[in-house]
């Protein structure tokens, strides 16, 4: 009964939020949503509480399929965000394709906007998992089936099945393909 409840109060959320999703969604208390641009949720997609998304106009945040964001968490999109089929992440993450503008040493930075290129996007690959306080800022791709550990800060593309960590992140250990064993990088 209590899913079914879960549920149930997720659709109405999305509903009032503007939120295209499809069916078994949860979305927890204090989720905030700002969305002028387009957030679509898949099939149970869990978004925990004291979230917040953020979208701008003309802009897209896609969660796929069975995707899971932690609590407290921020997705910021001014582009386009988008988390493949089964991404989960720890708590504290911070996911956005933007960064703070800073030219000018006389306006006061929340005055200058942000900076990103108009291809700028963040794409998570299917069954990746970035662990608590992970921050991905930028034009980045994460492959397939990646580990980002924990307060790690990715700013450059990492390959399909690597577990990178550290500040920047760097990749640490990758899966070989052809002797299906894990590689010490």
């Amino acid at each position: 009964m209590k899913k079914h409840l879960q549920w149930l109060v997720g659709f109405i959320k999305c509903i009032l939020s503007g939120i295209k999703s499809q069916k078994k969604c949860y979305v927890g208390l204090n989720v905030k949503v700002y969305n002028r641009g387009s957030i679509e949720l898949g099939k149970n997609v869990k978004v925990r509480p004291g979230t917040g998304l953020y979208c701008n106009k003309s802009c897209s945040l896609i969660l796929s399929d069975n995707c899971e964001i932690g609590r407290d968490s921020t997705i910021a999109s001014h582009n386009k965000v988008f988390l493949g089929k089964g991404v989960l992440t720890g708590p504290h993450v911070f996911i956005s394709d933007h960064n703070h503008e800073y030219q000018d040493i006389n306006v006061p930075i929340y005055k200058q906007g942000v900076r990103m290129s108009p291809g700028d996007s963040i794409f998570i690959d299917e069954g990746s998992w970035l662990g608590t306080n992970v921050v991905i800022v930028g034009n980045v791709h994460i492959g397939k089936n990646c580990v980002i550990g924990a307060n790690s800060v990715v700013t450059k593309d990492i390959p399909d099945f690597c577990v990178a960590v550290g500040i920047p992140a760097r990749i640490v250990k990758k899966y070989n393909q052809t002797t299906k064993i894990w590689e010490r990088v």
